[in-house]
Order: structure tokens, then C-alpha cells, then sequence
């Protein structure tokens, strides 16, 4: 999960992901397609790219396809059906064929015209029923409809898909709107995945499943203590012994600066490479004892030391703890704090307790932390971002869900990262599930950490308890949201009003119809007004307005002299809104209080208080007279507050509510606060003066007339004038608890009054700017008077400068209304939105606003969270353990649930950093023990049920994916049934007994069992049908049967013919492979294969082996020794399965290695075209996943040298020794 810019662009996948998103980007860009083409994601196009999974899946039948359409029949078709030349074709999923344009659109993107962007779309013609009497066709489109299936619902003839298709091919859903749209392009803009160092997860083993052969039970976890004990002495931390060597070296004056990672990596392998030290706790504990079984890793090696680590510090170590050695994570003290000073609490904790090195100490926190608590090490944390609050509940929800999905995978994220990430979680149903169960722990120990609820006496949570604490929450959330889009609410619109009751009322009457002045005065000659403009200037009711000609308007539509007046209706909307604006402008408010220190909120809550507004300051001079000072404009966006503690102690407060920020100083108080009070004679402080001028004080006017940042370095002159006052309270404190502080009643009489007496907008400036005046109005009065004073009032937001400055009266109007509000967004300081995020995903408050909602919890969640049937209760016990996070240890729904999410992620992103295979394999007894029996067997034990009796049944079973069937069961489970009975099936099949009757039998079942791996439950769950995976896995063992079938018969062939004669006769002149004129044969050799293969390097490597095989007489039809050759000559390939396909003539590489073998025990050696013989067989049969040119080739140099001489082969004759041609 990295940002689109971080990823490795190399990968295919990567970049098909890219361009998918381009043209979703460019596609919300296009109004044609909001207004005709209704999201038409099945007929934009994109590129097929090279080597991503789409391409892997889709290419043969494409090849199939295209080839299919180069037939005599069809281009007969195609003629008699005038189908362009440069056409392309499609096959859908229900075996219809289309002829396909493709049309381009080019449009200017908003905001920028200069800027043009592209879509393209197809457009299909359906011309099936042409070709459906040609029996080959038809045969043809039944395979690749059965493929379209697995595609996305499509097969192309070019390297041209559809948006909608590879959707559907990753499990997406398709938007239907600008907002999912938005949605699914923020996905693939977040869901990469980080690269994890080698170690992985540090907390791989520490949170073992409970039934893993893994799991540090509190007896194992004594063993490692043991061990760790005799280790040590008990005189130092493990760590510290671990770390001897890092510290020392770090103990000279000239030690290199160095990375916490790069010392934390150092740590885990110098404790690995201690002599057998990971081998001690390996023989303790009793694992891989078995000689011929598995071995250690270096990486579970890396995890076993790091949770010796930190069981040397605390026996008791979870995931579901916040305490380590003593040291509460999530304690209430640590509310409101910034998460760096609670980990450097943390770490001086540790040096304090158990004599930890300075160097050594936040290292083992970095590991604690990682499972413990990773939200502490995300990266990039704002300044502002606190513990305790909604924004730290968001960061933790996120944290859980990328955690759930890639376990470790959060210390390597940013905190922008992680919060564009988290709001995709509705887009699939796995996702949601994630989000949901990582959601509630942040929750309730932010209501714990808030005083909301307590534990009972013996540590406990009631039910009772965690949903009242969940209520707190979504209550606190929901005031906040309320506030957010009290603020972010677009502002009324007179125009807007007026259409929605005149075509509300009147429906068939065209609102745009203009009408001429027929009575009174003021018609202004034969000048047209719209019936709408009419209406809104209150004019429409007069009948004075008519038609030129036709019937009365008045009698055709009665109801127009009736209508409520515009007036009426936009007063009582502006003051509803203005009501609500400033209701959210108190909530920020009080959140801002409830954010400030412990001891500046006493201030607030318990002192005598005066609020004063700020105005600007000007000096007016004239000749003869006293220099005066005048009163200039107001500072809307702040207040200064100044406030008497207890008689004695004054603080004065800075106040900018859409900055949520409220700040105090020392040179404040002394040069602003002194000033604000009478004195007595005696130099008591007295009353809260009314008003006043003040020179040189610490304010920076900027912050108070244009909502910046203030400045601590700036100095002003100010008129002050009092709006508020309140006097001293003596009720309990709440100063150290935020929630009741944010609730208390004083704080929001406060808070009420601020907002009502110092809005940042007033109610008729608020009417001004969605008024719309009509043509009419504006010429009444001068519009660029009324516009010189709202530009006056907005200048201030830079968003909409733009549209504001254009000269375009209609666009300066436009701009007005919907760039004020866009400016005075409130960015709370609890949701922290990132600048790079607020791009992605929307507006900074709108997507404050998603972020909260999607933070509460429901009660559903709870309710499955806490399931007695699971079992799940008991971790609601224990002191101060979270509940939720060990529910998703145990719940194995959840775990296929993040399964499914981590591979379709891998398989959308292209990163495959997190070896799935390399991860620890904690599959429990229970489940090894089912996995051991035959399939239906397996099934039986499984579901309970014993009417399985077919590999079939099981294949219904598991392809209605019931939610409640496959609760618990393992991933890695399913997918093993899921293989063995698609294994099981292809084997009964007629096409596997023909294939025996050609291969041994041990051969087609490795074929069969390995071509099922390649296929997953997600593409048996594509279909509707159970049956169809099936049949396509025997589709492709049927053209491995006509593709086997076929190449023996051309080496037969091979065999019986003349190969000194046509078309098997005939060298290659050297000119066209040997530029260098070389002339020893085995430099000629080497410099023809280079030619002719896909690899231009290696020159040595091919020229030494051809000399030493052509010089050690090994026989080449040993499989021995060609498959050495092989290995050689192309050392990155691997074993893989090239599976069958019908785009070759060629076998599949396990199907071909045994029928090669086979063959070339036939072969003599002495005979004069063995050479070409053996060129045939290694290019026909294709036994190896790659490199089979190189190597076929190279035998057939071999075979010359041995005959002391090389004739190179030109490529027509290798065609038709292979028989690919």
C-alpha cells in the first residue's frame, strides 16, 4: 500500500494499474459521459500491458481469437460484411462475436482547457449469426466464451480491453457514479503494497494462531526464558547482549551517524549469527526435529530471537496487551499527548528499569511497538495529531486494517498513506469485514483513555460496557461531523430556490420562457425577461409580463400568480443555514478548548474571562492638528480571550477557531493582558475594560483579517472592543478529561457566545453571495460595487482567485458562491487530512466528514465480535487488553477474509514483496489431519456433511462461497480442497484417459495437479455455474491432447523423411549472422545463436559450453545431460508450469519433457541429420518453461563441431524440423 509515484514501475501489473487509472481520471473529466454514455466502463478503452495478470490470463485466447479472424472463411465474412480492415474484434461470455471501432474523444480538463485529455470507446456491432454455420467457429467461440468468463466478460483480438473488464477480472465493483468512481481511483492509487525488510513481521510468532504448532504457550514461553536465562546470567537484558557489539562500536568519538532501521537490522542478525544461539531455542521448544522434514529459516530464526527479545522483558507479551513491563501504552495520562513523547516515555522507561543502553533502547521499543501498538511507528504523523482523540481512532482503525492485511506492513506506511487507504474499505465486501473487526478496539480504549467507561474491579469489560462506550463515540463523531458539514454545507442559492418551487409548482411551465413588459412602466422597450428572473424579482405575480403571441400565460398556468414569494423562501433558507453555520462554528470551538494544555483550560473553565474582538489601527494625520488614530475594518477570524485565574494569575488566549487553533504566551499576557483591566489606585486589578487602543503588540493582523498562520516575530497597533465577558466558576474541574471539558456547559455558553458574537460571516453577507442577481437587478444596480465588497470580505481564500478575477460576470457570480464556503473548510485538528490525501479523495472537511463516519462503529459489529458461540467472550477479561485484536486472532473468517484481500491486492499492484510462501506455515493439527484425507473424504469432515459424495459436490459447495459455511476454515485449507477436487474431476475426464493412452499416468496427473494450482476459489466463484471452471480445465487438457498428439505425429513424420531435401535442406549464408567474419566454427556457432535468440549477451558463457560439449562426447538424448546444458545456458529459468494453450502447436512443458524423453531413446546418434533430428524435437516438443530456442539450437551447433564442422540453419528449415511454422 505505497502511493502511486513509490511503486515499482517495472511491474506489469503496476503499470496496467496506472493506465486503468488515467482513464477513470480522465473519464470524471468528461461531461459527455455523465450526460449520454451513463458510465460506460464495458466500452472504455485502455491498453493491455505486457507481463501484468490480466495479460497472463487473457493472451492465449487472444492469440486464439486473432487467428480465428486471419481464417479463409472468415475473411470471406468479412468481406461479403464490409468490416473495415483496421477493425478488432471481441468474443463475450456468451459466445458472441463483435466487429469493434474504436472512437476518441478530446476534451479540455477543468480548470485547465489548454490541458486536453483522451477517452476512447468502443463501439460493438454483433455479427454471430454470420459465422455460426462454420463448425471450427462455432467450436472456437464456445472455449473463448468459457475464457471471457475468467476475463472480465470479454476476449480481444489486439492488445485492447475494456475499463469494465479488468474490474471485473480483480473482483472491483463497477461505479455507478462520481462518488464510487472517485472511490475505486482512490484504491488503486493507495493499494500498493510496502516491501517489508527480510525479517518480515517481528511479531510472526508472538502472534501465532491458537492452534498453530507454533504457538508460544505460556510453557514455551518459560522454555525461551530458560534459555534466555543460561544465555545471559541474568545479568543484562537479551537485547543488551544481543546489541554488545552495536554498542560498542558506537562508543568512540568518531562514530558514524546511523538509522534506527539500520540498527534495529543489525540487532536481529548479530543476535542470529551468535553461534547456534537460535539453534538452542529451536532444540528447547522441540521443533524441526524431523531429519528429512524442513529446516529454520534465517527469517522464523529472526522472529524466534525477537520474541526472546522482549518475553525477557515482559513473559506476558500479546498484541492484545497496552502494557509492556510495566509501562500502560493507553493509559488515561497519555490522552491528548503527542505519540513521539509517549515512545520516548517509553524508551526511558526501559533504560530506567532494566539498565538498557541508550542505543539499545529504542530499538527493542521499535519492536514492541510493532505488534503492540503499531500505530506509534507510522511515519510522518502530523504535528497536531494527538493520542486519545477521533483522529488517533482513525489512524488506529487504518493501522488494523493494513495490519490485518499485511501483518508488519504499518511502520513501513505514511500516515497520508494510511488515511487515503482506509476509506476504501466499503468497496469490497473483505475489506469491509477488515475494517470492521480493526475498528472497535480503537473505540473502546479511546472511551477507556476518556474516563467514558471503566473496567470492573477485576479488569473486566461488560458487554454493556463496550457499547457504551461505542455510543459515547458515534455520539462524539456525529456532533463533529454535524459541525463539519454545518460549515461545509454550500451556501443557499436564490436562483436554485426559485426553479425548485416554480417547476415544483408549476411543472409544465418552461421556467426559461421570456416574456415582454405588456403593462406599467419600466418595460424598457421590447427587452425579454425569463419567466424564472421574473419570479425571482418578484414581478411574475404582477400579470404585468405576457407573451408576444400565442395564449395567455396566466390562463394556461394559473398557479404563477400564487407562488410563495422568492423573498420569503431565500430569507428563511439563509437564516436556517447562517443558524447552522454558526451551531458548527461553536462545536469547533469547544474541540479547540478541549485540545488545549491541562493547565490553560483551568483558565478557561474556572477564571474570570473577557472576549475580545481586534480591529485595525490607522493613524491619520493633518496640518496644525493632534495625530488621531481611527478604527479601520474588523479581524474576522479571531478573538483574544483573557482570562483571571483564582485573583492572582492572568493568561491572555489567542483564538482562531477555523484554524483550530488556540495559543498563549508569556509577552501576551504582558503586552496585551495588562491592558485589558482597570486599576484601582492601588494597582488592583478591577473590571474588564470595554475597549481600547494597543501599540506594539505581539499579534500578527494577517492571522485575524486573512486566516493565516500567525507569526511569533510580528508587532501591530490594534483597537480592541469587548463582545463578551464571563465571571469566575467554581464547579469540579474537568480539565484532565477532554470529553467532559468538551461537554461541559460552560465551555459551550463560551463557545455559543464567540460564534454568535464574532461570526466569520454575517447573515446578510451570507445573503449577498448566493443571491443571483437577474440580468435586471444588475442593471438597476452597479454589480461591480456589490462585487468590489464580497471580493473585499473573500480575498482572503486563495482557492477561487481565479474564477473571481476572470472579467466574466457570470463566472465571477458563480465563483462567489461556491469557492466561500470551499475556503472556510474547516481541517479539525482530530482528523489531521493530508494535503496529498484531500487531492485524492475529495475536499479536506468532506473527507474529515467520511473519515469520522466511517470511524463508528455499528452494533452488528459488536454483535459478531462478541459471538459466545466463538467463544470470544474470555478476551474481554485481563486487565488492560484490547478485545478486538485478539477476536481477529481467532475469528478464521476474518483470516480468509484478509487472505482474499492481500492476493487480490498483490495480484492488482504487481508487488509480491510478501512472500506468501516464505510466511510461517501455522496451520494447526486439526486441519493437517483433514488435509491428509482424499477430497470428498476431506469434505465430509469439514462441512459436516456426509451427502458429499463427488469431487463435484464439493465444487458446489465451495463455489456458493456461504459466508457461515467457510467461517473458521483456513485459507489454505479451502485452497487445498478447492485443487484436489478440480484435480480429482479433470482426472475422471475423458480428455485425462485419452492422455494416458499417449504420456505415463504419473505424468498427466502432475500436468493435471499442477494446472490446477495456477486457478483459485476467486475464479471458481466468477461463474455462475460450478461446472464451467471444470470444463475449462478440460478445454485445456483437450488442446494439450491435440496439441501432443499432433507434434508426435510430425516427428514420426520427421523420422521417415529425407532431410537433405526440401524443405528441410539449405544453410544460412553467413553474412546475415556472422558480421565479424569469424572463422573458427564454434565462434560462428555462438555468434548464430546469439542471432537467433531472444538473449543478446552471455557470448562467453555459450561459446565455452559449446566448446566443452562438443569436446566430452556425453551423449546429448541423456536427460542428464541436455537438462545440465540447459541449467547452463539459461540459469534463470525456473520450474514453473507453461501451461497448455491453443496460441502454439506446442505441448506443455511437463507433457513435452516426457514425450522428448521418449522420443529421443529412438534416436541414433551416427545418423547424418541427427542434428536436425534433435533441433525438431527440443523446438516441437518445448520441455523446458523458457529457453527451449537456446538450447535446441545450441545442440544442433554441438553436433556439427563433433562433426568438425557448423552449417548454420535458416529459420524457414527450423520451422519445418519444429513443425511451428
Amino acid at each position: 500500500m505505497q502511493l502511486q509515484g513509490q511503486a515499482n514501475l517495472a511491474s506489469g501489473d503496476e503499470r496496467q494499474r496506472m493506465a486503468i487509472t488515467q482513464a477513470l481520471t480522465n473519464a470524471m473529466g468528461d461531461e459527455d459521459i455523465h450526460q449520454t454514455l451513463t458510465w460506460p466502463w464495458d466500452r472504455l478503452a485502455v491498453s493491455c500491458v505486457p507481463n501484468s495478470a490480466f495479460h497472463d490470463v487473457h493472451h492465449s485466447s487472444a492469440v486464439l481469437l486473432s487467428q480465428m479472424i486471419r481464417q479463409p472463411d472468415f475473411l470471406n465474412i468479412r468481406a461479403e460484411q464490409f468490416i473495415p480492415e483496421h477493425a478488432s474484434f471481441h468474443v463475450d461470455q456468451e459466445g458472441r462475436l463483435y466487429y469493434v471501432r474504436e472512437n476518441i474523444r478530446s476534451f479540455g480538463r477543468p480548470g485547465d482547457v489548454a490541458e486536453q485529455a483522451t477517452n476512447h470507446f468502443f463501439a460493438r456491432v454483433d455479427i454471430t449469426s454470420h459465422i455460426t454455420d462454420v463448425a471450427e467457429f462455432k467450436q472456437n467461440l464456445a472455449l473463448l466464451a468459457k475464457m471471457a468468463g475468467l476475463t472480465g466478460g470479454f476476449i480481444s483480438s489486439n492488445d485492447r480491453i475494456a475499463v469494465g473488464q479488468w474490474l471485473r477480472f480483480h473482483n472491483l465493483p463497477l461505479p455507478s457514479d462520481e462518488e464510487s468512481t472517485k472511490a475505486l481511483i482512490d484504491l488503486l492509487n493507495f493499494a500498493v503494497m510496502p516491501d517489508l525488510p527480510d525479517t518480515g513481521n517481528y511479531w510472526a510468532l508472538l502472534d501465532a494462531p491458537e492452534d498453530s504448532p507454533f504457538e508460544l504457550t505460556k510453557s514455551k514461553r518459560a522454555i525461551i526464558r530458560d534459555i534466555t536465562t543460561q544465555l545471559t546470567g541474568n545479568e543484562m537484558p537479551l537485547a543488551e547482549y544481543f546489541g554488545a557489539a552495536l554498542v560498542l562500536e558506537n562508543a568512540g568519538s568518531d562514530k558514524q551517524p546511523q538509522s534506527l532501521e539500520y540498527r534495529l537490522q543489525r540487532l536481529i542478525s548479530d543476535a542470529r549469527l551468535l553461534d547456534e544461539t537460535g539453534q538452542n531455542y529451536i532444540d528447547a521448544l522441540g521443533w524441526f526435529t524431523d531429519e528429512s522434514g524442513p529446516k529454520a529459516s534465517k527469517q522464523f530464526i529472526e522472529q524466534l530471537l525477537i520474541a526472546a527479545m522482549l518475553l525477557d522483558l515482559d513473559p506476558e507479551v500479546d498484541t492484545a496487551n497496552t502494557t509492556l513491563a510495566g509501562f500502560n501504552l493507553y493509559s488515561s495520562a497519555q490522552v491528548q499527548r503527542r505519540p513521539c513523547d509517549v515512545r520516548n516515555d517509553l524508551e526511558a522507561h526501559l533504560i530506567q528499569r532494566f539498565k538498557l543502553d541508550k542505543l539499545i533502547a529504542p530499538l527493542v521499543a521499535e519492536l514492541a511497538l510493532a505488534g503492540m501498538a503499531p500505530e506509534y511507528l507510522v511515519r510522518e504523523l502530523p504535528p497536531s495529531l494527538k493520542v486519545g482523540t477521533p483522529g488517533w481512532v482513525i489512524l488506529c482503525q487504518a493501522v488494523g486494517l493494513a495490519e490485518s492485511i499485511v501483518p508488519g506492513c504499518s511502520r513501513r506506511l505514511t500516515y497520508e498513506h494510511l488515511l487515503g487507504f482506509s476509506p476504501i474499505s466499503g468497496l469490497t465486501p473483505q475489506l469491509n469485514d477488515l475494517h470492521a473487526m480493526a475498528g472497535i478496539d480503537p473505540v473502546v480504549t479511546w472511551a477507556l483513555m476518556n474516563g467514558l467507561v471503566q473496567r470492573d474491579a477485576d479488569g473486566n469489560l461488560s458487554l454493556e460496557t463496550i457499547n457504551k462506550g461505542i455510543k459515547a463515540y458515534n455520539e462524539h463523531v456525529q456532533t463533529l461531523s454535524t459541525a463539519l458539514n454545518a460549515i461545509n454545507k454550500p451556501i443557499p442559492r436564490r436562483k436554485a430556490l426559485a426553479l425548485k418551487e416554480l417547476t415544483s409548482n408549476v411543472p409544465a411551465c418552461d421556467p426559461h420562457e421570456r416574456l415582454v413588459k405588456q403593462r406599467g412602466s419600466g418595460g424598457g422597450g421590447a427587452s425579454k425577461v425569463s419567466v424564472l428572473d421574473l419570479y425571482m424579482s418578484d414581478q411574475l405575480h404582477t400579470q404585468d409580463w405576457g407573451r408576444i403571441r400565442g395564449r395567455d400565460i396566466y390562463q394556461e398556468f394559473p398557479r404563477l400568480k400564487q407562488l410563495y414569494p422568492v423573498a420569503d423562501l431565500y430569507e428563511t433558507a439563509v437564516h436556517d443555514h447562517y443558524n447552522d453555520l454558526i451551531s458548527g462554528l461553536s462545536t469547533t470551538i469547544r474541540y479547540v478548548f478541549s485540545q488545549m494544555e491541562k493547565s490553560d483550560k483551568r483558565f478557561i473553565e474556572h477564571g474570570r474571562l473577557a472576549i475580545y474582538r481586534v480591529e485595525a489601527y490607522k493613524q491619520h494625520f493633518s496640518v496644525g492638528s493632534i495625530p488621531e488614530a481611527t478604527r479601520e475594518r474588523t479581524g474576522r477570524y479571531g478573538v483574544i480571550i483573557c482570562a483571571e485565574y483564582q485573583g492572582t494569575l492572568v493568561r491572555c488566549f489567542e483564538l482562531f477557531p477555523l484554524r483550530s487553533e488556540c495559543r498563549s504566551t508569556p509577552e501576551l499576557r504582558e503586552k496585551v493582558g495588562q491592558y485589558l483591566f482597570t486599576y484601582a489606585q492601588d494597582g488592583t486589578r478591577g473590571n474588564f475594560v470595554k475597549d481600547n487602543g494597543l501599540l506594539d503588540t505581539p499579534l500578527d493582523l494577517d492571522a485575524y483579517f486573512e486566516n493565516v498562520a500567525p507569526r511569533s516575530d510580528t508587532k501591530s497597533s490594534v483597537f480592541v472592543r469587548k463582545i463578551g465577558e464571563f465571571d469566575s466558576a467554581s464547579h469540579p474541574t474537568f480539565s484532565n478529561k477532554p470529553m467532559a471539558y468538551f461537554n461541559a456547559e460552560r465551555i459551550k455558553a463560551i463557545s455559543d457566545l464567540i460564534a454568535e458574537q464574532h461570526p466569520f460571516l454575517a447573515e446578510s453577507e451570507l445573503a449577498d453571495m448566493g443571491r443571483d442577481s437577474t440580468e435586471q437587478e444588475l442593471a438597476a444596480q452597479k454589480f461591480d460595487v456589490i462585487f468590489n465588497s464580497l471580493l473585499n470580505l473573500i480575498i482572503p481564500f486563495k482557492e477561487c482567485i481565479e474564477g473571481l478575477s476572470s472579467g466574466v460576470p457570470a463566472r465571477q457570480r458563480g465563483a462567489i458562491a461556491s469557492c466561500v464556503m470551499d475556503a472556510a473548510l474547516v481541517a479539525f485538528v482530530f482528523a489531521s487530512v493530508p494535503a496529498q490525501v484531500g487531492k485524492a479523495v475529495g475536499k479536506s472537511a468532506s473527507l474529515a466528514t467520511k473519515l469520522l463516519s466511517a470511524s463508528r462503529i455499528g452494533t452488528r459489529t459488536v454483535v459478531s465480535l462478541l459471538n459466545p458461540l466463538d467463544g470470544i467472550p474470555t478476551l474481554l477479561t485481563g486487565g488492560v487488553k484490547l478485545m478486538g485484536r485478539g477476536a481477529i486472532k481467532l475469528a478464521g473468517h476474518t483470516a480468509a477474509a484478509a487472505h482474499i484481500v492481500r492476493a487480490q491486492l498483490y495480484r492488482l499492484t504487481g508487488a509480491h514483496s510478501y512472500n506468501l510462501l516464505r510466511a510461517l506455515d501455522h496451520t494447526g493439527a486439526a486441519a493437517r489431519i483433514r488435509m491428509s484425507l482424499d477430497t470428498v473424504a476431506h469434505a465430509r469432515a469439514l462441512f459436516k456433511s456426509d451427502g458429499l459424495e463427488t469431487a463435484e459436490h464439493v465444487l458446489k459447495h465451495l463455489q456458493a462461497n456461504d459466508a457461515k459455511l467457510l467461517k473458521n476454515v483456513p485459507q489454505t485449507e479451502l485452497q487445498h480442497l478447492f485443487e484436489g477436487s478440480l484435480t480429482d474431476l479433470a482426472r475422471q475426464s475423458d480428455t485425462a484417459q485419452s492422455l494416458k493412452k499417449v504420456l505415463d499416468s504419473d505424468v498427466v496427473d502432475s500436468l493435471i495437479r499442477q494446472q490446477a494450482q495456477k486457478f483459485s476459489l476467486d475464479n471458481l466463484q466468477q461463474f455462475k455455474d460450478h461446472t464451467t471452471l471444470p470444463e475449462l480445465f478440460n478445454d485445456l487438457l483437450e488442446v494439450e491432447y491435440k496439441n501432443l498428439t499432433a507434434m508426435n505425429q510430425h516427428q514420426k513424420t520427421l523420422l521417415a523423411s529425407d532431410l537433405g531435401k526440401a524443405p528441410y535442406s539449405g544453410f544460412l549464408d553467413d553474412v546475415s549472422f556472422n558480421p565479424d567474419h569469424l572463422t573458427d566454427n564454434t565462434d560462428r556457432a555462438t555468434a548464430w545463436i546469439l542471432k537467433a535468440s531472444s538473449s543478446r549477451n552471455e557470448v562467453d558463457n555459450i561459446r565455452t559450453l559449446l566448446r566443452e560439449f562438443s569436446g566430452n562426447g556425453k551423449s546429448l538424448t541423456d536427460p542428464a545431460v541436455y537438462k545440465e546444458l540447459h541449467r547452463r545456458l539459461v540459469p534463470e529459468a525456473t520450474d514453473a508450469l507453461r501451461s497448455p494453450t491453443a496460441q502454439a502447436r506446442y505441448p506443455s512443458n511437463v507433457s513435452g519433457a516426457a514425450m522428448l524423453e521418449k522420443h529421443l531413446a529412438a534416436l541414433d546418434s551416427a545418423h547424418e541429420h541427427f542434428g536436425k533430428q534433435m533441433l525438431g524435437a527440443f523446438l516441437g516438443y518445448h520441455s523446458f518453461v523458457d529457453g527451449n530456442g537456446r538450447t535446441a539450437r545450441a545442440i544442433y551447433a554441438i553436433t556439427e563441431l563433433r562433426a568438425n564442422r557448423f552449417n548454420a540453419l535458416p529459420l524457414p528449415v527450423e520451422n519445418a524440423l519444429s513443425g511451428l511454422g
